[in-house]
């Protein structure tokens, strides 16, 4: 077969322009002839002639700019895109002297990624398929490539690629190849991302997080719950040194076991539903790994306390249902961490099998308080849509807030927080704040005390250690101290009944001296049993007593 006419290249320019050379389109203008001869073209693709066209398509703007005949440009739409993996050389010359177009030759690299041709290219064969036939073999070859783009995604992002290579290497070169430490991976799964100043489960475990790369620990998040979380809470950890699991590498977290199977060293699994949902999965994927379930707070003892105060014995039974769930998981794992010793002791009794270590989270102190003086209102901190902060601001609103207005009536008491349920009326005194974005600066800068009235609860409470770090004391119920083991000298913020709280608050508010004192008691007692040292120290003897129990389950 003769190969199509190729017009030879001529040194002279025809006036004109090649706008746009795409892998699909071909568009520009080209003055025409004397006498208003529309100019016809050669377009060549490497060399090789792609199309011929005339150049007769309106351009008002051409003739507007002042090039004469409005009639000259030409767009050509190519019906077979062209390959996306060659390079490819646009050419456009006039077919009647081989001048060669202004613009021209236009150069379009071979695809290395998936850029806009590409993409359009593998949307139109998708949109292209008519059968059921073609539609399960198109999705077949895309699944393919997807599953072998997240496979080599997952090998190098976990280190297989490269501990493989030097293992290849090590073979070839025997023993005077230089041993290179392996580096210990560990891998944090919550319900979402940790979030600063959120809840205490945020700030416990963006804690563990920290000593766990003291530890030596590369360290890595997934949020069981959302999988594409916000770009802005993924950047603050990834600014921190942590990694962020998220699709659309992953879709969930089996995917991150399944896909990274055998590459982490702890897994490090926080609260009951984590814990019941992947604690199999982890053991089964990651079967090497020492598997700690962090208990964030014993949610059946919350549940219990509830259920009897609100005499509700469907709540009662959900208590006991999650307890098996608690418990359960504790046997299971290879250690527990908890934060609160009575819950430590708890789990011991009930749960002798298990390794339990009570480990803190670290609590930064601010600057000692100096302006008590100043200071008038009371405050209580927390989220509201947790079952006992809602249930203490308005108990505390009904039964203590009467009282110390009688005494005080410039006294304002703030209710901070996001999530207090907007159709609740507050009485005169009551100031709601809601979510404030800097809790040292709008609060606990400005109020003389704070209160943690909870009636029910379990573990540490993140808002009363919050307040301690600040120095601003915190009068509390016994069920809001649990875990705390304060000293003599601080033991009596915690009171056993209304009548208590309602004493031990109008005897500090009188006393701004006295509240200065325990201000600097409280940020010593935070700075010997919160510090980063003692958290850190604390998580490595956890680990360490897991490990131990998995070496000999094995």
């Amino acid at each position: 077969m003769t190969e199509p006419y190729v017009v030879p290249a001529h040194p002279s320019v025809l006036p004109g322009y090649l706008d746009l050379a795409t892998r699909t389109r071909i568009v520009g203008w080209a003055q025409p002839k004397q006498g208003g001869e529309p100019a016809a073209l050669q377009i060549l693709d490497n060399g090789k002639p792609l199309a011929r066209i005339i150049a007769n398509q309106a351009r008002p703007d051409v003739a507007r700019a002042g090039f004469g005949e409005s009639r000259c440009g030409f767009d050509l739409l190519i019906p077979a895109p062209l390959p996306v993996h060659e390079r490819h050389v646009i050419q456009v010359r006039r077919e009647s002297d081989g001048s060669e177009l202004n613009g021209s030759p236009v150069v379009i690299e071979a695809a290395k990624a998936l850029d806009e041709d590409l993409q359009r290219l593998v949307r139109q064969v998708a949109q292209g398929a008519q059968t059921h036939t073609e539609r399960e073999d198109i999705l077949a070859f895309l699944a393919d490539v997807a599953d072998k783009l997240l496979v080599a995604h997952a090998r190098t992002e976990s280190g297989q690629e490269q501990r493989e290579r030097y293992n290849r290497l090590a073979r070839r070169f025997g023993p005077a190849f230089p041993q290179k430490a392996r580096t210990l991976r560990a891998l944090i799964i919550d319900e979402n991302l940790p979030m600063s100043g959120r809840d205490a489960g945020s700030q416990a475990i963006s804690s563990h997080a920290r000593s766990l790369k003291e530890l030596g620990y590369d360290v890595s998040f997934v949020a069981a719950r959302d999988m594409d979380p916000d770009r802005s809470a993924c950047g603050r950890l990834e600014q921190l040194g942590l990694t962020v699991w998220r699709a659309p590498h992953y879709a969930c977290v089996e995917d991150i076991l399944r896909r990274q199977s055998g590459t982490f060293d702890v897994v490090y699994l926080h609260r009951i539903g984590v814990a019941t949902r992947y604690l199999a999965l982890a053991r089964h994927y990651q079967p090497a790994a020492t598997v700690l379930y962090s208990v964030a707070d014993l949610h059946h003892r919350r549940m219990n306390g509830q259920a009897a105060l609100e005499k509700r014995p469907e709540l009662l039974a959900l208590s006991r249902s999650v307890r098996l769930q608690e418990c359960t998981a504790a046997w299971q794992a290879d250690g527990v961490v908890t934060h609160s010793p009575e819950e430590e002791e708890w789990l011991t009794k009930a749960v002798p099998q298990a390794r339990i270590a009570c480990v803190p989270w670290a609590i930064p102190v601010r600057s000692p308080v100096n302006n008590f003086e100043e200071r008038r209102d009371i405050a209580f901190i927390g989220n509201y849509s947790h079952a006992p902060n809602l249930d203490a601001a308005r108990w505390f609103v009904e039964t203590i807030l009467p009282d110390l207005r009688a005494h005080y009536p410039a006294l304002t008491f703030w209710l901070v927080g996001a999530d207090l349920p907007p159709h609740l009326c507050w009485p005169e005194g009551v100031r709601v704040m809601g979510h404030v974005e800097n809790l040292d600066k709008e609060v606990l800068d400005r109020v003389r005390l704070t209160v943690a009235p909870l009636r029910f609860g379990a573990g540490i409470k993140g808002k009363v250690l919050e307040s301690f770090a600040a120095g601003v004391p915190c009068v509390m119920t016994q069920t809001a101290a649990e875990g705390l083991k304060l000293p003599r000298a601080l033991a009596s913020l915690a009171t056993k009944d209304d009548k208590g709280l309602k004493n031990c608050i109008l005897k500090l508010y009188a006393d701004p001296k006295r509240c200065q004192d325990i201000s600097k008691k409280l940020q010593a007692y935070v700075t010997k049993t919160f510090s980063e040292k003692s958290t850190t120290e604390a998580l490595h003897a956890a680990l360490k007593m897991a490990t131990r129990k998995r070496k000999i389950a094995d």
